[in-house]
């Protein structure tokens, strides 16, 4: 993946989310942004291209605000490590590997897709529990209901 390649901005989580809950404002204090970046953390531990955002965001590297779930301070601190130990800085970082369904919309952990090698990533579009809901006919999805 190149580093000036931003398509995988596209599948971001954060992608339609207000760019200050990312980067805060200049007169932020200390207690507002530490809620600020727990909000946007949540957000990035669900991205299903959270790897690709933080990789750019160490090679780079990128001074400000929040990329692939760590801060400026967190970013500095993974390069000198990096450092320390001859890693690469474009290595991607180890970290559990999500995608978004493009049914419910929603980041899940790659585990929950089904294998179908006609997808660039071989897994399905669509996780299992929505796969299972559009098989399922809709006659029998109401039938769970109880008639009195």
């Amino acid at each position: 993946m190149s580093m000036r390649d931003w398509k995988w901005q596209e599948e971001a989580a954060c992608s339609g989310e207000n760019l200050v809950l990312f980067f805060g404002s200049d007169n932020e204090r200390q207690p507002e942004k530490g809620i600020r970046e727990r909000k946007a953390k949540e957000i990035c531990a669900q991205c299903p291209v959270r790897s690709a955002c933080l990789l750019y965001a160490i090679s780079e590297p990128v001074k400000y605000g929040l990329w692939g779930g760590m801060n400026e301070d967190e970013r500095q601190a993974e390069r000198r490590r990096r450092m320390r130990h001859n890693i690469p800085m474009a290595q991607a970082p180890a970290m559990a590997e999500f995608k978004r369904c493009r049914a419910c919309r929603r980041s899940k952990p790659v585990g929950e897709f089904s294998r179908n090698a006609k997808h660039d990533d071989g897994l399905s579009l669509r996780c299992r529990p929505c796969i299972e809901k559009a098989s399922t006919p809709t006659w029998a999805r109401s039938s769970t209901e109880s008639v009195a």
